[in-house]
């Protein structure tokens, strides 16, 4: 199981809930064989309680399967009527947890599972408990001159800062970052527990509100607004109105924000309202998804951690989409130190996991690390806006991600042309030595020079694509899926495939030579309708994606668009067939 929990204050690390939340075991995983069917009944209650009784079974179907059809449901054992539509072909229902693996088995028998899962308990994190052009910013905070801002004085009760400032914007470079970019034209979607949209530093900047948790009775809350505080102080950090003359400034300047409320009041959710979220985020056309939230590792938390296929699949679809994903790196259980664990959603291939620092760029012990990070930020007593119109003082991960989502804003605005996954993977390799701490796989966030390296993007992406001989695509990493032939009827297997230099697309081989271009690559020929001595066994694309090769097991090469033939074995006697092509 996967508990996701704000990676925040050590204030609120008793109040949100940050211990794992008891649910029925994790069954089953990402294209998983498909069941037996149970032939015990199941019981459905699409209006359950969001009790330790219940659970949430999220399944997604290949197109033109899947339990759409009353007839599916019908032989799942569940009414129509029980089931929940989500994003992306997805279909949520609550069952009894004793039932969870029997109606796990039925969907599977149906055919076309991609998977069935138990969708797992979210947390944000961090919030402490209670309400506690020019390029130099007004706002008091930032001048520190009128800044009246708050924190937990340890007994529940609010206590002025004496000195309350933020130095932590230029830890990471923020006043020679903002002489070049200052986000303008792109939003951040952020998903935790709501936003205060009327807060004075907020009221500009927030462009839509979307409550995930409303139509799912395990999150329980209908209130659109932040009745928790947590997304506020996180959205504030990131796009905090600046140069107002009130309260803070923000590294996202410019940056906007559409807020999704995933988590409830007391900063629980689960991992299939996270996942709706970021297909809803992408659809939106979000640049940016921002995710302060986090399960354990699973040194701390053995049976509430690990990845969740609905979740990854949301994520591994958003990084396809350009989308540049942000989560952080999560604290220690119980705001205890943290380890060199992985945490999710931070460690899926392609997200950027961010841990927490000091204001000098020391990793903090609270922060996870190690392996658990690829960058870092200042997330030691972080001033932002609160959700009762004020700003409080707050500590975490959760702080340290939302500069990091703000910095990629700042460098798409600067070069809107960059790919996803070429901002990413610029925020990772522009990042400076962290100062201390516990070590961490990557940097220090410095703005200044990511926005610096834009001019010359990275042109290698980390990650991979597996083919199937039925054409479906299966996309890990930086590496984006852009479409493929599942469900369509082909005269032969596909039998190669061919990634496009720029990452952004790719082609598929059949047996007989037939061609299929995704993405950005084009089409420049095949063998298709050719009668061929030996059947096609490997492909490769040309170093400029304007060209690519086919070979046939009997070595006889095909070249087309700009690929230049260089011989072949065609026509010599070979002890073994060939079997691909570099």
């Amino acid at each position: 199981m996967i508990t996701s929990h704000p990676v925040g204050s050590r204030r609120r690390a008793l109040q949100l809930g940050m211990t794992a939340l008891a649910v029925a075991p994790l069954v089953g995983g990402a294209l998983a064989p498909s069941a037996s069917a149970a032939t015990a009944p199941v019981r459905s209650d699409a209006a359950a309680p969001a009790g330790p009784g219940y659970v949430t079974v999220v399944a997604q179907f290949a197109p033109g399967t899947g339990p759409g059809r009353p007839s599916a449901l019908r032989a799942a054992g569940l009414a129509t009527a029980s089931v929940r539509s989500a994003s992306a072909g997805r279909y949520v229902v609550r069952v009894p947890a004793d039932q969870a693996a029997s109606v796990i088995g039925r969907l599977r028998a149906q055919g076309g599972t991609r998977y069935v899962e138990v969708a797992t308990p979210v947390h944000s994190t961090g919030g402490p408990a209670a309400p506690p052009n020019d390029t130099t910013p007004n706002d008091p905070c930032y001048v520190q001159k009128g800044c009246v801002a708050f924190e937990e004085n340890g007994n529940g009760q609010q206590e002025p800062i004496s000195n309350p400032n933020q130095q932590y914007l230029q830890t990471i470079g923020a006043p020679a970052a903002w002489k070049v970019s200052k986000g303008q034209n792109v939003t951040v979607a952020v998903l935790d527990t709501g936003v205060d949209a009327a807060h004075e530093d907020l009221a500009k900047k927030v462009v839509r509100q979307t409550n995930v948790c409303a139509t799912d009775d395990m999150c329980g809350d209908s209130d659109q607004s932040d009745d928790n505080g947590h997304g506020t102080h996180v959205s504030g950090i990131l796009a905090a109105d600046t140069d107002n003359n009130a309260g803070v400034a923000s590294l996202g300047w410019s940056v906007k924000v559409d807020e999704y409320k995933v988590l409830n009041s007391q900063g629980d959710g689960d991992t299939a309202d996270v996942a709706t979220a970021i297909y809803d985020a992408v659809a939106a056309g979000d640049r940016v998804i921002n995710m302060s939230l986090a399960n354990y590792s699973c040194q701390q938390s053995p049976s509430d951690c690990g990845p969740d296929p609905d979740e990854q699949a949301a994520v591994e679809y958003a990084i396809a989409h350009n989308v540049v994903v942000v989560a952080a790196a999560g604290n220690g259980l119980g705001f205890e130190p943290g380890d060199n664990g992985l945490t999710y959603p931070a460690s899926y291939p392609g997200v950027l996991s961010v841990a927490a620092t000091d204001d000098n760029g020391a990793v903090q012990s609270f922060s996870q690390w190690g392996q658990a990070a690829d960058i870092a930020a200042p997330g030691l007593n972080i001033i932002s806006t609160w959700n009762d119109g004020t700003y409080w003082s707050d500590s975490g991960t959760s702080m340290a991600s939302p500069q990091v989502a703000a910095a990629a804003a700042l460098v798409i605005s600067h070069a809107p042309t960059l790919t996803g996954q070429q901002v990413t993977e610029i925020l990772e390799a522009s990042a400076a030595p962290t100062r201390g701490g516990e070590p961490i796989n990557g940097g220090l966030l410095d703005v200044p020079a990511a926005l610096a390296a834009a001019a010359h993007p990275p042109s290698t992406y980390l990650g991979y694509d597996l083919a199937g001989s039925d054409g479906t695509v299966y996309s890990y990493g930086s590496v984006g899926a852009f479409g493929d032939l599942s469900g369509v009827h082909l005269a032969k297997p596909i039998v190669a495939e061919a990634l496009n230099s720029n990452g952004q697309g790719y082609w598929l081989a059949a047996s007989d030579g037939g061609v299929f271009s995704f993405g950005d690559a084009r089409f420049y020929g095949s063998t298709g309708g050719v009668q061929l001595v030996k059947p096609v066994v490997g492909m490769a694309s040309t170093p400029d994606g304007k060209g690519y090769w086919m070979v046939a097991s009997d070595g006889g090469v095909f070249s087309f668009g700009d690929a230049r033939f260089y011989g072949s074995t065609g026509g010599v006697a070979l002890t073994r067939p060939v079997v691909g092509l570099t």
